[in-house]
């Protein structure tokens, strides 16, 4: 099933709250505490672009991953028919 991935590029004011165990940590903006809540105001939207999702095939896989490229191919022992 193909999939397609929408990504939408925009901006926002945003007010994130943590909780930590010490002032010296909470002041220091390098570390991350324990995630409580996180509101967004005034959002705007610039422009979106939507994508294909690989689907882990390659299109452009070469022939020998494939299989042989040659068109003439040898027979099967106890086929009936004869190669050309």
């Amino acid at each position: 099933m193909t999939k397609f991935k929408r990504i939408i590029n925009g901006e926002c004011h945003f007010e994130m709250i943590e909780l930590f165990d010490d002032v010296q940590k909470a002041a220091n903006n390098s570390n991350r505490g324990e995630f409580v809540e996180c509101k967004i105001k005034n959002l705007k939207f610039d422009f979106a672009t939507v994508k294909k999702e690989h689907d882990g095939t390659n299109p452009n896989a070469s022939a020998e991953a494939k299989g042989s490229s040659r068109e003439e191919t040898q027979e099967v022992s106890g086929s009936k028919t004869e190669s050309k």
